[in-house]
C-alpha cells in the first residue's frame, strides 16, 4: 500500500513547478513588414526568445532591446534588418547601397549624400518604406528643342547624345543634311539642336547675249564719215544651273549646260578714209607796181586751180 504525501509536500512541489515555468507573458516581434507574436515563459532573453520563435538574426542586424536584454514581462522586439538596394541614374550609373529595414526612400538619399536636382524625377515617392532588393531609379530629364523642317518642337529627353534625341523622334537625316550641335554632343537641360535640310534642284534662266560693234575702214567714203552697214542683233541662250539649297534657300549654283537660242548679229560700221579736196601748193604773185600786193596762186589735189588776192 502506498503511503499518501502531506499535503504541505504537494503544495510546495506546486510552488517548485511554478516557479520553474516561468509566467507567461505575449511578446510582439516586429520584423521589416512582419509582425509575429509569441508566448513565452518569462523571465528569458532577447535572444532566447528569438531562438524560440525560430527567428534569426545577422550579425549586421540591429534587435531592440538587444539580444542580451532579459525581459520580465510582455514587450515588443523590433529588428531592423540590414538590406541591400540598389540605386540607378538615367538606367547606367548603379551602386549598391545597405540600409536597415524600417528607413524610407528619403533616409537611402540622405546617407548617400544624394539630392535629385529640380529635373531629376524618382521611381518611388521619398516618404516611402525600403524594402530588400529595392530598386530606387533616378531619371534626369533635360528640355530640348528641335529645330526643323520649319518646325520648332520642345520635348523632355533624359541622359543622351543629340543622336538618341533624333532616333527617339523618328527625324533621319540626308546625306549631306547638318545637325547642330554634332550628333555625338551630350544633351543638357536647354539644348537647342538644328537640322539643316540641303536639297539640289535645276534652274534653267533666259538671257540675251550682246552683239559686237564691228569697224571697217572704207575708202569710197570721206575721211570722217561713218555708215552702218549691218543693223546690230542681241542673241538668246538658255542656261541650266544645278542650284543647292539650304532650308529652302539658295546657297550657291554651278552651270551644267548652255544653249544658244538665237545668235547675236554683229554691228558693222563702215569708217571713211577717202581724202577729200586739199591744197597742194601756194605760189605768191606780186603786183609789179607795188609789191606789197598780189595775188596766190593755189593748186589742188584734184589740179584745180585758184586765185587768191593778198
Amino acid at each position: 500500500m502506498k503511503k499518501k504525501l502531506p499535503l504541505s509536500c504537494l503544495l510546495f512541489m506546486l510552488i517548485l513547478l511554478l516557479t520553474a515555468c516561468g509566467r507567461k507573458a505575449e511578446i510582439t516581434i516586429h520584423d521589416g513588414t512582419v509582425n509575429t507574436k509569441v508566448e513565452v515563459s518569462l523571465p528569458k532573453t532577447v535572444d532566447e526568445i528569438l531562438k524560440e520563435a525560430e527567428i534569426s538574426v545577422a550579425e549586421k542586424d540591429e534587435v531592440n532591446p538587444s539580444g542580451g536584454t532579459e525581459l520580465q514581462e510582455a514587450a515588443e522586439i523590433t529588428i531592423r534588418r540590414r538590406w541591400k538596394l540598389t540605386i540607378t541614374t538615367d538606367g547606367s550609373d548603379t551602386k549598391e547601397v545597405e540600409i536597415l529595414s524600417g528607413s524610407t526612400v528619403k533616409d537611402v538619399l540622405e546617407k548617400e549624400g544624394i539630392t535629385p536636382a529640380e529635373n531629376q524625377s524618382l521611381n518611388v515617392k521619398e516618404e516611402d518604406p525600403v524594402q530588400e532588393g529595392m530598386t530606387i531609379e533616378i531619371t534626369t530629364s533635360n528640355g530640348v528643342t528641335v529645330v526643323h523642317d520649319g518646325k520648332i518642337e520642345k520635348i523632355e529627353f533624359g541622359v543622351g547624345t543629340v543622336g538618341d534625341v533624333l532616333e527617339r523622334m523618328n527625324i533621319s537625316l540626308g546625306a549631306e543634311d547638318t545637325v547642330t550641335p554634332e550628333k555625338t554632343e551630350a544633351v543638357k537641360n536647354g539644348t537647342k539642336i538644328v537640322i539643316a535640310r540641303v536639297t539640289y534642284e535645276e534652274v534653267t534662266t533666259s538671257d540675251t547675249i550682246p552683239y559686237e560693234t564691228i569697224r571697217k575702214d572704207d575708202n569710197s567714203l570721206e575721211k570722217g564719215k561713218e555708215k552702218t552697214e549691218v543693223e546690230g542683233v542681241v542673241g538668246e541662250k538658255t542656261t541650266t544651273y544645278r542650284v543647292k539649297k539650304v532650308d529652302g534657300k539658295e546657297e550657291s549654283r554651278e552651270e551644267k549646260n548652255s544653249e544658244v537660242i538665237k545668235p547675236p548679229v554683229n554691228e558693222v560700221i563702215l569708217v571713211g578714209t577717202k581724202q577729200g579736196r586739199y591744197e597742194v601748193s601756194r605760189v605768191a604773185v606780186p603786183n609789179c607796181a607795188d609789191g606789197s600786193h598780189g595775188y596766190y596762186e593755189i593748186t589742188y589735189s584734184d589740179g584745180s586751180v585758184e586765185y587768191v588776192e593778198y
